[in-house]
């Protein structure tokens, strides 16, 4: 990635996580970003394919963070080594947190779009919940809805805990958040357990 890319996404980073996805005007970004308005386009040649870029460039960071849960781990297990790896770094990348719950609820990058990159840089996500339907232990659901529950329960769990940090480092609000997820994509009443 060039500097000048780096520098743009990390302005639109910035002035999104501040005013919105709106409010974030191309010329604002290239000023906050030291660099003449043609040169944004140069990189990016409009709004949306910024937004698109720094949307998969957040997903791809949050995706290196990750390490491999054992497999020696029941799925539960598995899949809340994730959750909580995840939540560690959405807590300490607030901006990041905040501009991918403006996009999560954005009509500017189409849903299909969102899945994909959620698939292509999470990877062990879809990975999971098809091991866990296979197993019988996830509900059978379309895999696009199971990673929209997904990213839904996370998103809200996470701007909770940044809005309020006192709950994000409270270890009883960290398991309830789980039990919840858990609950919400595990198949049968008991939330598979």
């Amino acid at each position: 990635m060039t500097d000048k890319r780096r520098l743009l996404l990390d302005a639109a980073l910035a002035l999104c996580a501040e005013d919105g996805l709106q409010g974030a005007a191309t010329a604002r970004i290239a000023k906050a970003a030291g660099v003449a308005n043609g040169t944004l386009f140069h990189h990016f040649p409009n709004k949306e394919a910024l937004i698109f870029a720094l949307y998969h460039d957040i997903k791809t960071r949050l995706g290196a963070e990750i390490c491999a849960a054992p497999s020696s781990l029941s799925l539960r297990e598995q899949a809340h080594h994730y959750w909580q790896q995840a939540m560690s770094w959405m807590l300490t990348h607030p901006n990041e947190l905040k501009y991918v719950l403006g996009l999560f609820h954005s009509p500017l990058l189409a849903r299909s779009a969102r899945g994909q990159i959620l698939s292509d840089t999470l990877p062990f996500l879809p990975a999971l919940l098809a091991q866990g339907q296979a197993s019988g232990e996830i509900t059978p659901a379309p895999m696009p809805l199971l990673l929209e529950v997904c990213q839904g329960q996370f998103l809200a769990c996470a701007a909770l805990f940044v809005e309020q940090p006192e709950r994000g480092q409270d270890g009883h609000w960290q398991a309830c958040a789980f039990t919840l997820f858990w609950g919400a994509i595990a198949a049968g009443r008991e939330g598979g357990e």
